[in-house]
Parts: C-alpha cells; sequence; structure tokens
C-alpha cells in the first residue's frame, strides 16, 4: 500500500514556513509523503497590465523556483518530498487542481499575517480551501514550531449527524501514527442553575456512547468548559505535540469541508494546528 501524499500550500512568505513545518509533522507522524505546490497566478487573459511593463513570466517563475528550492531545505531527511510549479487564475483552484492531481489525501495551509494576538487569521486563500476542499485542510498556526512528532490528537466531539465520522478517521488517524487519541467536547456555560448541568450530561452521555463503540482503542476524553469559547479552551490541557481534529459545518456540500460558526470561533483561540474534516455526501442536513 502506497503512502498517502500531503499537499503543503507554499508561497515563500512566513505562514507557508508555518505551514511546511506543520506538514513535516503530520507526514512523520502519520508516515505520509510531502508535496510542495506553489501556484503562480496568471494574468486575466481579457485584461492588460498597467503600467505596461512587458513579459515578467521568467522572473516570476525564477523567483518561484527560487522559494521551493529553499522550501526543499526546510524539509528533514528520510521525508519523502517533491515540489510542484503550476499556475492558475485562482491560488485555491490551483491549490484544488493540484491536490486533485497528485491524489493528496491533506491540504496543509498557514495562517495569515495581522490579527494582532491571534493564532490563527483566515486568509482568502485559505478560507476558500476550507469551505471547498474534497479533503481534509489541517492549518498551521503563526509561528508554529512543533517539538518532532506528533504526539496527541484530539477529536472534537458534536452531537449532529455525521460527527462520529470524524471519530472514526480520527480511530483510523491514531492507528498509523501511534498517537494518543483524546476526545474533546466544549461547553459553553451561562451559569443558569439547572441548564448547565443538562449541557454537562448530554456531553457525558455522548461521550460515554462513543467511548463504548471505542472499547478496543486506546481513547480518553476530555471536556472543557467557561463561559464563553476562549474560557473553554483555556480550561484544556493542550499537550504541546497536538493537534485538533474537527467536521465541517451541516452547510457543507457533499464531500466537501466547510468551516462552521463554532470551528471558526475556536479557531480564534486555538493554540494547536487544527484539521478540518470534509462531511460525507450521504449525511443529511
Amino acid at each position: 500500500m502506497s503512502a498517502a501524499r500531503y499537499l503543503v500550500a507554499y508561497g515563500g512568505d512566513k505562514r507557508s514556513k508555518d505551514a511546511l513545518r506543520l506538514g513535516v509533522a503530520l507526514a512523520e507522524s502519520f508516515k505520509a509523503e510531502l508535496d510542495i505546490v506553489l501556484v503562480v497566478k496568471d494574468d486575466d487573459p481579457y485584461g492588460t497590465a498597467y503600467p505596461p511593463v512587458g513579459d515578467v513570466t521568467p522572473l516570476v517563475r525564477e523567483q518561484a523556483e527560487e522559494w521551493l528550492a529553499e522550501a526543499l531545505t526546510l524539509v528533514p531527511e528520510g521525508l519523502t518530498v517533491r515540489t510542484h510549479l503550476r499556475r492558475n487564475r485562482s491560488i485555491a483552484q490551483g491549490v484544488l487542481e493540484a491536490a486533485a492531481d497528485l491524489d493528496a489525501a491533506m491540504i496543509v495551509v498557514g495562517a495569515a499575517s495581522g490579527g494582532g494576538k491571534l493564532a490563527f487569521t483566515i486568509g482568502p486563500v485559505a478560507t476558500a480551501l476550507l469551505h471547498a476542499s474534497p479533503v481534509p485542510v489541517a492549518m498551521a498556526p503563526r509561528k508554529y514550531t512543533p517539538a518532532g512528532r506528533l504526539e496527541r490528537l484530539y477529536c472534537a466531539l458534536g452531537t449532529r449527524p455525521g460527527a462520529q465520522l470524524v471519530v472514526e478517521e480520527a480511530v483510523e488517524g491514531v492507528a498509523r501514527s501511534g498517537m494518543e487519541l483524546r476526545l474533546l467536547s466544549l461547553l459553553e456555560l451561562d451559569g443558569r442553575a439547572g441548564a448547565d448541568e443538562d449541557a454537562r450530561r448530554r456531553v457525558e452521555e455522548l461521550m460515554d456512547h462513543t467511548m463504548n463503540r471505542l472499547q478496543d482503542n486506546e481513547v480518553t476524553f476530555e471536556i472543557g468548559q467557561g463561559r464563553n469559547m476562549k474560557q473553554a479552551i483555556g480550561s484544556v490541557g493542550w499537550h504541546p505535540g497536538s493537534v485538533l481534529m474537527i467536521g465541517s459545518s451541516r452547510l457543507a456540500q457533499g464531500n466537501q469541508t466547510f468551516l462552521g460558526s463554532t470551528a471558526a470561533r475556536m479557531l480564534r483561540h486555538l493554540p494547536v494546528p487544527m484539521i478540518v474534516v470534509p462531511r460525507h455526501e450521504s449525511i443529511g442536513a
């Protein structure tokens, strides 16, 4: 059985290097190969460059090839890696087409610059990928520096149809990697007597049901809670060598990712990388 291939969307900037570091950690942990893809944006064939500067294609290609050569120096020995230079009018579409051509099992991107103290700020390319990719999309926080291979996989547990599919994907992932699997549920509590207890009880029942289904697998669970998402995430004892896997919103089209509102709020405060898994087309809304 051939190894899975993980595609790193690269552009030579800081967020690209964050993505590459995450791609290396994922590939080493899940025994995958890396494809570093740089998409050069084509000009509009119906437009005219202004001011007219002549054909800059050779210069752009030379710079892109230098960035890809630099990327190779950031990949440790022993990991299979390839580089690809593509052209497309849309960077995101170019990445998606490359993923299809290369039969990539995952796309890895970095957070956009800016955003103050936030580790994750989603740029336009990442936004497009997170809402249309047929394969999981992993997103690295700014200044991401993993300490070797990943050791723990958190799986966000939801209550909507299709949530168990994310758990199954997580189980397959830890089987390949030997990572520790930890189911995670985040509770935003409003302080009302009775309501908070009911919410926690429902989550615990869901956890127990899931744990019973996974009785042949080593798995633990954790509940993060607080008055808001920031507090709930802050209450979790995040392992530094970890990543969070989460399912797509119910608004996702068949077999595509869609970053839901809850996941988007989580990203504002999450200290570890996130992997968004596509929604299976057989799952109803």
